[in-house]
């Protein structure tokens, strides 16, 4: 059966299909290799401190599409193919594959940034799905989504929401990476890199926004501290016409001096 009658049967865009295919065929090998050659393929192609001091650059890419079982596949392409295909339609396939690729590559950074020199080995594409759930908590902020906590309870959360929520676990269980053999500080470097790409390529209104805020901010900052130096002023004169000049402390002195010479040159 052709490639495309299999996308159109499976209703997903053309790059997430592909992944996907990528994603299940690397596992096949990985098991195959293993039962039938005894290879472990992951300790060549998975992302480790050891492999990139040897200069095993693209272990970036290729630990993206090894997993550690078939729980941790499975739970990967259930994320993946929800993810994908209405990011992808969003903001088209070029966009979509830099987008997975580079949350994936970041998010090996972050993970031997914060894990160095940690000898474990990292697979997965945990990281780049991470990448796709900023993305999507970007494009669709009030799209709602519905998961299964420990797959019994179901629970139902805005897509901004989710992706906080799962972005702060991440946080703070990145204070040990590898508890539990979960490569926490990939995930969250990876959100952080889909939320910029996004956030920048195409919705540049929310860095207006945060600009804007930053700004109100730094204004009401300044107007509150020009507010308590001339309660301060208002305090020394009082205390000089009270008690004359010499009453005032070396600190007192320079204090003043200060404030008039920034006020004198503005």
């Amino acid at each position: 059966m052709s490639y495309t009658v299999w996308r159109l049967r499976f209703g997903l865009p053309r790059a997430t299909f592909a992944v996907l295919v990528a994603l299940i065929g690397v596992y096949v090998l990985q098991i195959m290799s293993s039962a039938l050659l005894g290879i472990a393929i992951e300790q060549a192609l998975g992302l480790s401190v050891a492999g990139i001091l040897e200069g095993h650059i693209w272990t970036f890419l290729t630990y993206q599409f090894l997993h550690g079982g078939p729980f941790h596949l499975l739970l990967n392409i259930l994320m993946f193919v929800f993810l994908g295909a209405e990011t992808e339609r969003a903001i088209g396939t070029r966009h979509f594959l830099v987008l997975y690729f580079l949350s994936g590559i970041l998010g090996g950074v972050g993970w031997l940034y914060l894990t160095y020199p940690y000898e474990g080995v990292c697979v997965g594409a945990s990281a780049a799905i991470f990448g796709l759930l900023s993305a999507f908590a970007v494009l669709f902020p009030h799209r709602e989504v519905s998961l299964l906590i420990f797959f019994i309870f179901p629970v139902t959360l805005k897509a901004w929401v989710l992706a906080i929520a799962l972005g702060t676990v991440q946080l703070l269980f990145s204070i040990s990476p590898n508890v539990g053999g979960v490569a926490y500080s990939a995930h969250l470097a990876g959100a952080v890199a889909g939320f910029i790409y996004t956030a920048v390529v195409f919705r540049p209104d929310w860095l207006d926004a945060l600009k804007a805020a930053w700004r109100t901010r730094r204004r009401e900052a300044e107007r509150r501290a020009a507010e308590r130096e001339d309660r301060r002023v208002d305090a020394l004169l009082d205390k000089i016409s009270r008690e004359g000049i010499q009453s005032l402390t070396p600190e007192e002195r320079r204090f003043l001096e200060e404030v008039s010479r920034r006020r004198t040159s503005r």
